[in-house]
């Protein structure tokens, strides 16, 4: 049955969405609307075929003669009973049926449904009585998941019962201290309707319901520890007291609302009572059954201290299908074409140099482009460029067109969008074309085509910076119109005529150039190559070939840089035209062809990121859905487009072309790109679920928009999605997700947490009850520690293998927005203070300090030099995030409550300086001078440091000056240490100015007394000194550099007008000075600086 044949409409009544529905028979087009279903099927349940909510127990309302459900599914179905009533009604003569579902009678004809009269008054009446309103049974059926969070449960049970929110004061809790100095915690439950109150109870085994990450307890109250002190049952906290009573109520509801019979979701161990009922309870006996059924499951009590909420109040403004893919046997892994390793290998091969070192080992290791360009360059610095003779010179000459050639597929390789990774090896491969050209004017004058050719000219314009596609494709011009030419290079060597790969490369670097210019470009140098086919010397004739027609479909199929259907239809008749005219032959068009017209070469055209954050990873695909879900009108053009791509994919299986995985990609892409919602994500998701079904070779990359757009959107249920998708796909064995992937999950979290204290920011005026603003923070604490738990699942005893550099990026990934998450609930709840022992900013920062803990348990001393540069990159920016969070969440208490406030940074000033020294301890153990002093590496370190000064900043008392004099002192002699470390000779491309500009404002505040500031920045300027520029370059230091100028300028706002300043600051700048003698601060100084 086609999806069409239904169709609903929503009601808006009192701020709540209503929906009816008609089905249309496609073949006799007769509709028939919702009825109103009132009984229960008599007919066997299956698991396999039922609806969440059983109709007849659904809420419904009457409007205009028409039936109302609460949503859409139950609506359409609604509708769907009606028709089957009435289908069943003709077949048996008019005769009505013992499983007639609606409550209105069925009829013979169209007409005659138009013409009944339906007193829906009376059946509704009739249907009150025909089902009783038991408001916690039915929800228990309609929301089982709740059941794993009893408070939550009890609340949205309440609402449905009695049309009005639970308050704080419904609960009361009471703490007992006992000998081991723990407390205990009992709580009851007043019903605020019946005034009757409820205990807590002692749950013993888990609710036998659906688990969801955003309606979890943690740690789960059957696993956790309880005693019974004078026959009440107590927990180790608050909260978990509170949902035991919660869970008592229940199990009693729904014990009335059954005439007496016990539930099959029964939460506590105690039996359930009716009203007024008294109860002798043995205690000791269910405490030893409970230990058994602990022992049987093969779980222990849980006695943590970690946090223990996790609720969420379901989402129904968006409802979301069940994910189900269905995946072919094992369809094979893309296969890749040969990498650039492998090609390196043959280059090894080739060159038959005998020994292997080190470089030729570690290529195998690379996967990334980026890698493989840093593995290929580290390989040519390793030959022996001075060659002994002619022979050897061309056969070195071999090898560095083949070193130039794979340096010219790893760059057209590389993802543009991730811009932090992309390596520009445009020097470096001018460099080697120089080496080629210097061999042969050395060794040879004829242009021998084995030193150089036009295929070297190729991969040199393959080199050219991408991200730069303007110069550098006015550059690849150039350089081949002196080919065509034949124009002396530098050096005076004459450059060899141009193949079509010349021509191909040039047109592919215009293609990556914005708007009419590039198809401009690509047309013009397409215009040479038409020229150069007519050519009378059958020997200089050059011919396009299928990578010119791809690249000539490629650029002219957008308009306005998007993807046109009937642009790439007229295209794709002109280059059958071009093909019979030049070529002499029909244009037979392939699935690489169709792909190519979908191919887009420019950024522009791509998602533009709203934020920084993830603009050069895939999760820049999500970035439609930071503000929410768009409707058609606001993506009207992103929806027209996504239109074409997919039927430009139909169209070409209609012309006999099995669509390869890169075209359902690009559907799936572009309904991404959209920002909708159901035509847009879940229409991706439709296509996806399509190409899995194709059977074409499927990949990770294939889902990856899909999973970045549940990533960022926000919604209540988006986490859960990517939970699905990642249980699905692990479900394929080419398919396991990697740490790319998995960070995606943390990212979601971290996202609905934000959208959360967002709308609760908005909201907080209009909080009714505190219990509301109770709620939000418990859901804010939640989504944290949901972070924490994954986190630590992911990275269980430090077993996760990184297996390059992405992998690092991922894993750091996830530890800085756990971290953060944790940040983020603890200045919500100094915003909103709770009253909860475990929702503040003090359990927040003591969550944070434990991520990054995770890592003592990891490092080793025999770590690889390559896992301990990952490890370095995951604890550094991890650190780095941890001081960061502890600074803002110093910078969110009140200034007018500042002096009454506590420093966090100052708090945790032991654990502070714990990590740092930590990391910087590994980093020496392991130090490797290709590793510690990479640009990356640098950046890691100095941001650490520069988020300890921030956080330092925040210490405003004279007497923690020792707190961060130490901090400085630490700063300065590991800056000294890699400094002393760093190999000469190179250009420091490193600037550390900020970090002693910091050092000198942080003496203006913790240091009072003048002298003893001038002794302190004396020091600090003696540190920097070693990074001044110097008169001699080689002199300077390779590590980084200080702006003289700019620190004494700092120097000088430190003394902040102090009587010595002027004559202080003159030992510094230059200026006129005399020597101080004796003891005084001067002549201290000067002593220091002599």
């Amino acid at each position: 049955m086609r999806r069409e044949a239904y169709r609903s409409t929503e009601l808006q009544r009192d701020v709540e969405g209503w929906f009816t529905a008609t089905f249309t028979d496609p073949n006799t087009k007769e509709t028939f609307s919702s009825g109103l279903v009132g009984k229960q099927t008599t007919a066997e349940m299956r698991s396999s075929a039922r609806l969440h909510q059983p109709l007849h127990q659904a809420e419904t309302t009457v409007f205009d003669g028409k039936v109302y459900y609460k949503n859409k599914q139950l609506a359409e179905n609604a509708a769907a009973a009606r028709a089957i009533d009435c289908y069943i009604f003709r077949e048996e003569g008019g005769d009505k049926s013992d499983l007639q579902l609606c409550m209105e009678d069925p009829y013979r004809s169209f007409e005659e449904g138009k013409s009944q009269a339906i007193d829906y008054d009376a059946l509704l009446g009739e249907k009150r009585l025909l089902v009783p309103t038991f408001p916690f049974t039915s929800f228990a059926n309609a929301k089982p998941h709740l059941f794993h969070v009893p408070k939550l449960f009890l609340q949205n049970a309440f609402v449905k019962a009695h049309g009005s929110r639970l308050t704080r004061q419904a609960y009361d809790v009471q703490e007992l201290q006992r000998n081991d100095e723990e407390s205990w915690f009992t709580a009851t439950f007043t019903d605020p309707t019946t005034k009757e109150t409820f205990s807590s109870g002692l749950v013993g085994k888990e609710a036998d319901a659906e688990k969801r990450k955003d309606a979890s307890l943690y740690p789960p109250l059957h696993q956790v520890e309880a005693t019974v002190i004078d026959g009440k049952v107590f927990y180790r906290r608050a909260k978990l007291a509170e949902n035991a009573a919660a869970a008592r109520a229940i199990d009693c509801s729904i014990f009335r609302e059954g005439g007496g019979e016990k539930s099959e979701l029964q939460l506590c161990m105690e039996d359930p009572y009716q009203s007024g009922e008294s109860q002798t309870i043995d205690y000791d006996a269910l405490l030893a059954q409970r230990n058994e059924q602990s022992a049987s499951q093969n779980h222990s009590v849980i006695m943590s201290d970690r946090a223990e909420v996790g609720s969420a109040m379901e989402s129904t403004v968006h409802e979301v299908p069940a994910l189900e893919l269905s995946f072919v046997d094992n369809p094979p892994a893309t296969a890749s074409p040969l990498s650039t390793m492998g090609r390196i290998a043959e280059i090894w091969i080739d060159a038959a140099s005998g020994s292997e070192s080190t470089a030729a080992r570690t290529f195998a290791e690379h996967k990334n482009a980026d890698q493989s360009l840093k593995g290929i360059l580290n390989w040519y610095d390793e030959l022996d460029k001075e060659p002994r003779g002619e022979l050897d010179a061309s056969g070195l000459a071999q090898l560095c067109n083949k070193i130039l050639a794979a340096l010219g597929k790893a760059v057209i390789t590389q993802d543009l969008e991730e811009t932090a990774h992309h390596v520009d090896v445009e020097g470096d491969a001018k460099v080697i074309l120089d080496h080629i050209l210097s061999l042969s004017s050395t060794f040879d004058d004829t242009n021998d085509p084995s030193f150089f050719d036009a295929d070297t000219f190729n991969a040199y314009i393959q080199c050219l910076n991408p991200l730069d596609p303007a110069r550098s494709a006015k550059a690849a011009t150039d350089l081949l119109n002196s080919m065509s030419n034949q124009e002396k290079f530098e050096d005076g060597v004459v450059l060899p005529l141009p193949n079509v790969g010349t021509y191909n490369s040039a047109m592919a670097l215009w293609a990556l150039v914005d708007g009419a210019e590039g198809q401009k470009g690509v047309n013009d140098v397409f215009s040479l190559l038409e020229s150069a086919s007519l050519g009378i010397d059958d020997d200089r004739r050059i011919l396009p070939n299928k990578e010119t027609f791809n690249l000539l479909l490629a650029v002219n199929s957008k308009v306005d840089g998007r993807f046109s259907f009937e642009q790439a239809k007229l295209w794709l008749g002109k280059m059958q035209g071009i093909s019979e005219s030049i070529l002499g032959e029909a244009f037979v068009p392939d699935a690489d062809v169709y792909t190519a017209a979908l191919t887009t070469f420019s950024k522009s055209t791509e998602t533009n990121p709203t934020t920084e954050q993830y603009g050069d990873t895939w999760l820049r695909h999500g970035h439609p859905y930071v503000s929410g879900f768009k409707t058609i009108d606001d993506c009207a053009s992103e929806h027209a487009e996504a239109t074409g791509v997919a039927e430009w994919l139909i169209y070409a299986e209609q012309s006999g072309v099995t669509p390869s995985i890169d075209m359902y990609e690009a559907v799936i892409r572009a309904w991404v790109k959209t920002g909708a919602l159901r035509e847009g994500l879940l229409t991706a998701e439709t296509w996806a679920t399509r190409a899995v079904q194709s059977g074409s070779p499927i990949r990770l990359q294939t889902f990856h928009p899909i999973i970045a757009a549940w990533a960022m959107c926000q919604l209540d249920r988006a986490p859960d999605r990517v939970a699905e998708w990642t249980k699905q796909l692990a479900s394929h064995t080419a398919l396991e997700p990697d740490l790319t992937t998995l960070s995606a999950q943390i990212i979601a979290w971290r996202n609905v947490q934000a959208g959360l204290m967002e709308k609760a920011e908005v909201n907080r005026e209009q909080w009714s009850e505190d219990y509301e603003m109770q709620q939000d923070i418990e859901r804010v604490f939640a989504l944290a520690q949901n972070c924490t738990q994954y986190l630590k699942e992911v990275f269980a005893d430090g077993s996760v293998e990184m297996k390059g550099q992405q992998d690092a990026d991922a894993l750091s990934s996830m530890f800085a927005n756990a971290i953060e998450t944790w940040g983020s609930a603890s200045r919500f709840t100094l915003r909103h203070p709770s009253n909860s022992v475990l929702l503040n900013a003090r359990h927040g920062v003591n969550e944070m300090l434990k991520i990054a803990r995770l890592f003592d348990a990891t490092i080793d001393d025999d770590d690889s030099e390559e896992k301990a540069q990952y490890l370095l990159r995951v604890m550094g920016d991890s650190v780095s995030e941890v001081l960061s969070q502890l600074h803002q969440i110093d910078s969110a208490i009140d200034d007018e409550e500042s002096d009454h406030q506590r420093c966090y940074f100052l708090d945790r000033i032991g654990p502070v300086e714990a990590m740092t020294r930590n990391y910087e301890f590994y980093s020496q153990k392991h130090f490797s001078p290709s590793a510690n002093f990479t640009s990356e590496s640098k950046a890691v370190r100095h941001r650490m440091y520069g988020e300890a000064l921030k956080g330092c900043a925040g210490v405003k008392s004279p007497s923690d000056f020792g707190h961060v004099a130490r901090i400085c002192r630490m700063i300065m002699d590991n800056l000294a240490w890699q400094n002393e470390h760093c190999p000469g000779g190179g250009k420091a491309d490193a600037d550390i100015t900020d970090l002693y500009v910091g050092m000198a404002r942080l003496m203006q505040t913790v240091v009072q007394v003048p002298e003893e500031r001038m002794y302190a920045l004396t020091k600090l300027h003696k540190s920097a000194m070693q990074f001044f520029e110097k008169k001699r370059k080689s002199e300077g230091s390779s590590y980084a550099t200080v702006d003289r100028a700019r620190l004494i300028g700092a120097m000088r706002m430190a003394m902040d007008d102090a009587a010595l300043t002027e004559e202080f600051i003159q030992r510094f700048d230059g200026g006129p000075k005399t020597n101080a003698r004796g003891n005084t601060a001067l002549a201290v100084v000067d002593r220091l600086l002599s």
